[in-house]
């Protein structure tokens, strides 16, 4: 056995044992290719082995199980895996046991990294993640890429292909072809990664978004484009945002992954969601050389139409809106504030987004501003205390901007806090 344990994969035969009523599960063994064009590494002692290939790239990996005769998947899943270990982290794969049917299958194993997805500039856009088909010929994907000519068809690293008979076998074995292995271990992941973390959190709360609501979110990390005219756009069909990041599927929600790129100077967060009206973007300076860990924001459906009736208008207009909020040293929000930035308007909505003032923050600390330009610094004083001057952000087109301006010292709790809010409420339901 080339792995250290078996793939995690336990898929329930209907039918099996000749027509019998009990199912039966077989598990998926992987082997390593020794020969020809897509022979795999050994280790030092020339041992076939999942350790002779280190991970230093994040990957996307398919798993499908194809009935043969018409070449529709009775199983299908997409998985990520985070970079710094080896190849054995596939025998680790939460797959979901799936009902099969007793019959002729191609099963499938399909590894691509990150960076070659986002180099094909495949649109990966209401996908699982992975790319929907790959070919195969002889048991391994064609290699149909080419690496140095960008066109829309990412290379594998890794893959494999095998028919087998449901309910004849325990085990089902795909030898995996190590096409493009040296692509697993890349220098530009090796020398110059940065890893990316992300919360994503509600403005009304503060709290994070729930699970439920991860798997309709999308999450990009990048940088707006300059119209041209001192107006900003987001564009996610070039290189200025990465492809959507992963969530972690237990333990606490985060966004995550691996920048090849270390970023310098300000970057955003872009949150958009299926059934709410308008995505969501929030900027920050990001720090030179360490791991970028950060805060998103998702406006929800409910929020966003008190915004908009505050303003009164029906739709988010062309040139973007900015909601910010005051907080405390202790990341309570701050009534009483004063915000100020050059050459732009705040208005100071109240608790429940029904009226807006011109004097300073209600108890919820929020402010919003339709005319801030994109790279406006943000400043705020509350009660002796005031911010260092270091918020940046403003309007993107299209777009909900969230500012937080944080102040230098903690507001008695009598004059802060979530006004009863539950910071589990997770943003208002599509």
């Amino acid at each position: 056995m080339n792995l250290r344990s078996l793939l995690a994969l336990a898929v329930v035969g209907l039918g099996a044992l000749a027509g019998c009523d009990d199912s039966v599960r077989f598990r998926l063994r992987l082997e390593w290719q020794r020969g020809g064009a897509q022979a795999c590494p050994t280790t030092t002692d020339g041992r076939y082995s999942c350790t002779a290939l280190p991970l230093s790239c994040d990957v996307r990996v398919r798993v499908r199980i194809i009935n043969t005769s018409d070449g529709q998947p009775h199983y299908s899943e997409c998985f990520t895996i985070q970079n710094n270990a080896d190849a054995c982290l596939l025998a680790d794969l939460p797959i979901s046991p799936q009902p099969v049917p007793n019959e002729m299958v191609r099963v499938q194993v399909i590894v691509w990294t990150v960076e070659e997805l986002a180099r094909s500039g495949i649109d990966l856009t209401g996908t699982d993640g992975c790319p929907a088909t790959t070919e195969f010929a002889a048991g391994f994907p064609k290699l149909v890429g080419n690496p140095t000519e960008p066109e829309n068809v990412p290379v594998p690293a890794l893959g494999g292909e095998t028919y087998f008979a449901v309910g004849d076998s325990p085990v089902a074995t795909v030898t995996l072809g190590c096409a493009r292995w040296d692509a697993l271990d890349a220098p530009s992941c090796r020398a110059s990664a940065i890893p990316l973390e992300a919360t994503i959190r509600d403005p009304r709360t503060f709290g994070s978004v729930l699970r439920m609501q991860a798997s309709d979110m999308e999450v990009r990390f990048g940088e707006p484009v300059a119209n041209g005219d001192g107006t900003y756009r987001v564009d996610l069909g070039a290189s200025f945002f990465t492809p959507a990041l992963s969530y972690t599927p237990s333990g606490t929600l985060l966004w995550q992954g691996t920048l090849t790129d270390p970023p310098t100077g300000r970057r955003c967060l872009r949150v958009a969601a299926q059934g709410v009206a308008a995505p969501t973007i929030a900027c920050f300076e990001v720090p030179v050389g360490s791991p970028v860990r950060t805060d998103g924001f998702l406006v929800g459906r409910v929020m966003l139409r008190d915004l908009l009736d505050l303003r009164m208008v029906s739709d988010l207009p062309e040139e973007g809106m900015v909601l910010g909020v005051v907080i405390d040293a202790a990341g309570q929000p701050v009534r009483g504030a004063v915000v100020s930035t050059t050459g732009a308007t705040v208005v100071y909505p109240d608790d429940n987004l029904q009226t807006v003032g011109f004097a300073s923050t209600d108890s919820r600390g929020y402010f919003l501003s339709t005319d801030a330009a994109f790279d406006s610094t943000w400043r705020a004083t509350a009660g002796g205390l005031m911010s260092d001057g270091s918020t940046r952000g403003g309007l993107v087109d299209d777009h909900v901007t969230v500012v937080v301006v944080r102040l230098d010292g903690v507001v008695p709790v009598l004059d802060a806090g979530l006004g009863g809010m539950d910071p589990d409420a997770g943003v208002d339901a599509p």
